[in-house]
């Protein structure tokens, strides 16, 4: 963990110690794996056709890994393969490339915190317009340079299926939605006028018709004066506000697909590079999250209405929004700008009595007015609606349901089938219902639908109570009638989600709760053994239990190392110095801090808010009561918190373990009891609190999963995912995972996983 190398750096120094650390072969820095020119062939494995449906994204939780890089910098990032450098992104591609994955995905919008510090320069420098601009940049670069890398090498097989095969496309989709602002007063707009940083066209908010504020990310400066030493003053200038909008107007889409680098290199350049001549592409632009212009009109309009009229309303409005996107994206097909659009939506998977859900008819519907707007009465074409992505996996199983219910629309099976005949009226059907009135037009309308939808689940290892939404049903946005709406952000920030009822503070963030900001990870981890070689956690406990061999001597240890005893012994023959007072105080403190830690071991839920704990608590407290700490002492505390880092691994691994068991014995447990000795026997009252927890974060319980002891977390998620005809969205931050999606891939036809 990177905050390890700052702990240790002002904490006071305990004199004279007599203490002792206990040495282990932990105590070095870890090792890590450099990622070397490992193919695993297209043709070498059985089930390859599996592949197909991966698709290969670059922000991802699952750092299976155990520890991040002991620096930040750019060589440390470069890999090398064969005798080519290549950056990490670059690295991931080639290995997708060589196991005949073709299928990837720009990084999506950066995530911002709210009433962020603008960092030095200007408000651009913080925009999701920039990042989004840098992203295609480096993933077109790194693209190229996976691909040459590729024709460098000797592997015939991969460049068989690269160079050989006329069917071999690269698909690249990428995501339009959200978008920061500068907010200006009517003042500065004019002001403004001539001022190229700050009237980007992409930076203002109400530039395009459709902008829905949904969050702060900088509250602004006003104009300071600054008295140095020689008492003249500095003038600071003032600093507009910046927020994050969504928007999917048509002009904010075509405006945005024509200035995107990726359509620049690979549509527009006719005087690309010779490789890229070689490849053939295809770019999908999606419209993304169009429940967030829902939850917007909720939040700006709660007082108009009832809530049954103020919730038909939004819903017509995001229709309205979503069906100007696809106006944009139409419009954009026609030019040659890209290939074909879809929608990424948590909306699409949320329960019907959700505020912010919408029906996947409602995209096909908003697909073919589309096409009519931009195509007037040119019926002989189809709609370009390529794709349509939503969450799901074993956990959040309704996204699952709707994505076969949509398979199943489109024949279910990749061919040229026809949208099946939806629609057809019936005796029992009420004229009146918008449902039926949706159905029956699709059905007149069929013949511009797409012949067939690539139908896609997102997250397939990270699980979010509501949907991702941070809202259950009872608690609403802007929809609350008793007026205690727990609402203290907007989304897409969407609050804190739904805490444990023993969470009274909503600063909570020690490990121990599930909520939107702190997901469920469907992921075992590699944790260092004492020789140094990496484990599994789920083999780890099943060979040497739930504990790190290492964890109870250095915890021992640690305590021992501020036991403060020849303080205490002292302070019984004299009065203590002030130092030695203010040492002891310390001592004190940071035994506490690892009593505690210790404590609370076994209630961890969520490694990311145990290291966010660990940055916002614990590391300033020590920093508040330490000035130094000498280097015996600070190796074994950074020795503690590796350790336990690695136990907090292990334990998260276990509650997810046993919560996607709800219940379920393994096989070598159920033999032990004469009564259920087959591999489906159950603990009924595991089950029974496992479902109330399901319930509680608002995932259908299906009653559970049986996962072999040894097999990962991910591996099981991933394959029962592939199991069916839809495609999975794979998020990797290094070669590795990729090797891992092949795996589940592979092996996921088998009959038995």
């Amino acid at each position: 963990m990177l905050l390890l190398n700052r702990i240790g750096c002002r904490m006071i120094a305990v004199k004279n110690s007599r203490y002792t650390v206990v040495r282990s072969s932990l105590c070095r820095y870890p090792t890590f794996r450099q990622f070397a020119s490992t193919s695993t062939s297209y043709n070498d494995v059985k089930n390859t056709h599996q592949r197909d449906k991966l698709h290969i994204g670059f922000a991802s939780l699952s750092n299976t890994l155990p520890f991040d890089p002991p620096d930040n910098n750019t060589e440390s990032k470069q890999q090398l393969v064969g005798d080519t450098e290549l950056d990490t992104q670059a690295t991931i591609m080639l290995t997708a490339l060589r196991g005949g994955v073709t299928k990837f995905d720009t990084p999506s919008p950066p995530t911002i915190e709210s009433n962020k510090v603008l960092p030095p320069s200007n408000a651009n420098s913080i925009t999701c317009w920039n990042a989004n601009r840098q992203s295609e940049v480096q993933l077109a670069k790194s693209l190229d340079q996976a691909w040459n890398a590729l024709l460098e090498e000797d592997d015939n097989e991969a460049n068989h299926v690269l160079n050989d095969n006329d069917d071999t496309v690269v698909t690249i989709a990428s995501r339009l939605g959200y978008r920061s602002a500068v907010v200006l007063s009517d003042e500065e707009v004019h002001d403004a006028m001539d001022n190229a940083d700050i009237n980007d066209c992409q930076e203002r908010e109400g530039k395009f018709t459709g902008d829905a504020r949904v969050g702060m990310l900088f509250a602004g400066k006003e104009t300071t004066t600054t008295q140095d030493n020689e008492d003249t003053s500095d003038e600071e200038e003032a600093q507009s506000a910046v927020v994050l909008v969504h928007n999917l107007s048509k002009e904010y889409v075509l405006h945005s697909l024509r200035t995107s680098p990726l359509v620049q290199q690979y549509k527009l350049n006719t005087e690309s590079s010779s490789d890229a001549s070689k490849k053939k592409f295809e770019l999908i632009s999606l419209a993304h999250n169009p429940e967030t212009q829902m939850a917007a009109y909720l939040l700006s309009n709660h007082q108009l209405n009832d809530g049954s009229t103020l919730a038909s309303q939004a819903h017509a409005y995001m229709k309205q929004c979503m069906t100007s996107a696809f106006v944009g994206h139409e419009s954009a097909v026609k030019e040659g700008l890209i290939d074909g659009y879809g929608v990424d939506s948590n909306g699409l998977s949320l329960p019907e009595s959700h505020d912010m859900y919408f029906d996947w008819r409602d995209v096909l519907e908003c697909a073919v007015d589309a096409y009519l707007e931009v195509h007037g009465d040119d019926v002989k074409g189809r709609s370009s609606l390529r794709v349509i992505r939503l969450p799901g996996n074993i956990l959040e199983t309704r996204g699952l349901s709707v994505a076969n219910e949509t398979s199943s629309f489109f024949g279910g099976d990749g061919e040229s089938n026809s949208p099946s005949e939806e629609g057809l009226p019936s005796f029992t059907d009420d004229e009146s219902d918008p449902k039926v009135i949706q159905k029956q037009k699709l059905r007149k309308l069929r013949n511009l639908l797409p012949k067939n939808l690539d139908v896609n689940v997102t997250r397939p290892l990270t699980a979010y109570p509501f949907g991702g939404t941070g809202f259950s049903p009872s608690s609403t946005p802007g929809l609350a009638e008793n007026g205690e709406s727990t609402l203290s952000s907007t989304p897409p920030l969407f609050l804190n989600g739904e805490k444990n009822d023993d969470s009274n503070s909503s600063s909570t963030t020690d490990g121990k709760y599930i909520d939107a900001t702190h997901p469920i990870r469907l992921l075992d981890c590699q944790i260092e053994r004492d020789d140094g070689s990496l484990i599994w956690t789920n083999d780890h406990y099943t060979l040497y239990g739930l504990r790190p061999a290492a964890y109870q001597p250095i915890l021992n240890a640690a305590l021992s190392r501020f036991d403060a005893d020849e303080i205490l012994e002292a302070s019984r023959e004299r009065e203590l110095t002030v130092e030695e007072k203010e040492t002891l105080d310390a001592c004190k403190l940071l035994r506490d801090l690892i009593h505690d830690l210790d404590a609370s071991l076994d209630t961890m839920k969520s490694f990311a808010a145990y290291e966010e704990y660990l940055v916002k608590v614990a590391v300033p407290l020590m920093y508040g009561s330490f000035e130094e700490l000498d280097e015996e002492s600070s190796t074994l505390l950074q020795l503690f918190f590796k350790v336990h880092g690695m136990a907090v691994r292990m334990v998260v691994a276990r509650w997810t373990r046993d919560l996607v068991l709800a219940g379920h014995k393994n096989v070598d447990s159920a033999a032990l009891d004469d009564k259920k000795e087959d591999d489906n026997a159950r603990d009924v009252g595991q089950e029974k609190a496992i479902e109330v927890i399901w319930k509680r974060f608002g995932f259908d319980f299906n009653g559970g999963y049986n996962i072999p002891d040894d097999v990962t977390l991910q591996e099981f998620a991933l394959k029962s995912l592939l199991k069916d005809k839809r495609g999975v969205v794979v998020g990797c931050s290094r070669p590795e995972h990729v090797l891992e999606a092949f795996k589940s891939a592979d092996t996921s036809g088998d009959e038995k996983n």
